[in-house]
């Protein structure tokens, strides 16, 4: 199982949604008449500050969602390394989960921030929607090493 470079892509999907919770998915720093305003999202909070005071702070039940249900899926895709043939398939749903949650923080930001633009991102922010669109890739990458495994033994059951 772990012999597998698959598995070890699964895993980094699992650390990168992990990761996701705590640190700054989307920073945008906006300033009006003296006024700093920071929007911080991640995987479980949406906080505003306003000069460095934090204003408010709400839970996002929905990225917590999506994100158990990534890490969830990633390690039932992990743990069925016996069927490959179901592997691949969990690996494509596995896409749209990641999709989805990709798509949901992206929409809280454009609700919830005024005047939202990717302009106004911070370059820890950019490296942290990279890091979620990098596990669409790892998810790619693991889905082709599952489908020539199946493709490598179909071609040893041919040969006997």
């Amino acid at each position: 199982m772990i012999q597998r470079i698959q598995t070890v892509y699964f895993i980094a999907i699992i650390l990168i949604a992990a990761v996701s919770c705590g640190g700054a998915l989307i920073n945008s720093h906006q300033m009006t008449a003296g006024l700093v305003t920071d929007y911080i999202i991640n995987g479980i909070y949406f906080k505003k500050y306003e000069n460095g005071v934090i204003v408010s702070s709400e839970i996002q039940y929905i990225n917590i969602a999506l994100i158990s249900l990534v890490i969830g899926w990633t390690l039932n895709i992990i743990l069925g390394f016996k069927n490959r043939v179901k592997q691949m398939r969990d690996t494509k749903i596995n896409f749209v989960f990641i999709a989805a949650l990709i798509i949901a923080i992206n929409v809280k930001a454009f609700v919830s921030i005024p005047e939202f633009d990717f302009s106004s991102l911070t370059v820890k922010s950019v490296m942290g929607m990279a890091l979620l669109i990098f596990m669409l890739y790892l998810n790619l990458r693991a889905l082709l090493l599952i489908r020539r495994d199946e493709n490598l033994v179909r071609s040893a059951d041919r040969i006997r």
